[in-house]
């Protein structure tokens, strides 16, 4: 029997359809609260050790294809790395695993993206208001530089006209340029601007 273990949702993947969908033999064993963390978003949710904060959590049973279909959709070990961390969960101190970003531009998630976790918040029975504070409290996204310089190495490869967004993300995957696949699902009027103009 494949060995099992925990595995600590807090975004997108708080949605129980869409965990149906990427790893259909999870299976939900509770929920809890991690103390001293909070939630933000760099286009995706992330959270980070910040004291005094609390994140509603969902914690889920995996198996090893589990984690591995969640790896994929995780982007790790590039945007996101795994860490493993101390909770309570049904009243016993557990050790789960965790996915972090690993680096990330703060900026608001795109609404569809939010409503998917929302919809994970209200069904798990969390306080929506923890999620829209941690959206409201993303600033605009700034190009960073980071991002600048992934436009400019996409645009060297040749490979596609820098206007069709669909290949560029395809390009940027293959590259491993995360910031940048992220940057686009949200900012596709700003990029075209600064492919158009140069100005960010």
């Amino acid at each position: 029997m494949a060995k099992r273990r925990l595995y600590i949702a807090y975004g997108s993947n708080l949605n129980l359809e869409q965990m149906a969908y990427r790893c259909p033999t999870a299976q939900v064993v509770g929920t809890t609260v991690m103390r001293n963390w909070r939630l933000l978003f760099c286009g995706v949710a992330t959270i980070e050790r910040y004291h005094g904060g609390e994140v509603p959590v969902l914690v889920w049973s995996i198996q090893p294809k589990d984690e591995a279909a969640l790896d994929i959709y995780e982007g790790w070990p590039r945007l996101y790395r795994k860490e493993s961390v101390r909770i309570t969960l049904n009243g016993k101190q557990v050790r789960a695993m965790v996915y972090i970003m690993n680096q990330g531009q703060p900026s608001p998630p795109m609404i569809t993206y939010y409503n998917t976790i929302r919809e994970g918040y209200e069904s798990a029975g969390f306080d929506v208001n923890i999620l829209r504070e941690a959206a409201r409290q993303s600033p605009k996204c700034v190009m960073s530089p980071i991002v600048k310089a992934q436009i400019l190495a996409v645009r060297e490869t040749g490979e596609s006209n820098m206007f069709d967004v669909n290949a560029v993300m395809v390009i940027a995957n293959r590259e491993g340029f995360y910031e940048l696949v992220c940057y686009l699902q949200d900012h596709k009027r700003e990029y075209a601007r600064f492919i158009m103009t140069g100005e960010e």
